[in-house]
């Protein structure tokens, strides 16, 4: 079975939407959201669920929003080996999970990645200018630490649990790339599949993307380069 974390920022609209679409799934036996100090209301919509079996909802008190942090706090609070991480604003299509499981179930699999650049380097949802600066990112880090899976920036994987609980001390353990932590400050060799996805339109709140994060990511990548 499947523990689903789901990092919350600001995200109140698509909470039920996205808690519809997951208790659907039979393979994911409990969803954990972690919200990281929402001010529109979020955390509200989410304990509106604690009366369904499946979903849990924690507060992280902080000043300062940290995905990567709040990716790992779930993970802390998952009762499965298998968990699954994913962005809140519905563009990541939850059809795709069984997938991602079967691919999974695989002996010698221990992590799956949605990826937006497995059959082509641009993704019409994504927009131009954010498919230029992630393949730009992506051709960067292929160059300087090498090709793991077509999309090291995936919001969008499933995983087993010991590849973040075990090495999370290592991780760079700030800003929004959780998966780069796991393929480039973790366990070294392990087997990767990737999933080709279509990365849906976000119709309801704001994106997160600016400069403040490829500042973070840039820092991650000279920590994982040089300390």
């Amino acid at each position: 079975m499947i523990s689903a974390i789901i990092p919350t920022l600001n995200e109140r609209k698509n909470i039920s939407i996205i808690a519809k679409k997951l208790q659907e799934l039979k393979i994911i036996s409990e969803v954990i959201f972690v919200d990281d100090g929402s001010t529109d209301g979020t955390f509200k919509e989410i304990k509106k669920l604690k009366n369904k079996k499946k979903f849990k909802g924690f507060l992280r008190k902080t000043n300062i929003s940290d995905l990567s942090k709040s990716v790992i706090y779930g993970v802390t609070k998952a009762r499965n080996n298998n968990i699954l991480v994913l962005d809140c604003d519905l563009q990541h299509d939850t059809k795709y999970i069984y997938k991602m499981w079967r691919k999974l179930s695989k002996k010698n699999c221990e992590m799956v990645i949605g990826s937006r650049f497995k059959k082509k380097n641009f993704s019409g949802n994504l927009g131009i200018l954010r498919s230029f600066v992630s393949n730009f990112a992506i051709f960067i880090i292929n160059l300087i630490f090498g090709k793991k899976t077509s999309d090291p920036l995936s919001g969008f994987f499933l995983c087993k649990k010991y590849l973040i609980l075990k090495y999370s001390e290592k991780f760079f353990n700030k800003g929004y790339k959780i998966l780069f932590d796991i393929l480039f400050n973790g366990k070294e060799n392990f087997v990767i599949y990737d999933q080709n996805i279509v990365f849906k339109k976000r119709y309801f709140e704001k994106s997160k993307f600016n400069t403040k994060i490829i500042w973070i990511f840039v820092r991650q990548m000279f920590y994982t380069k040089f300390l």
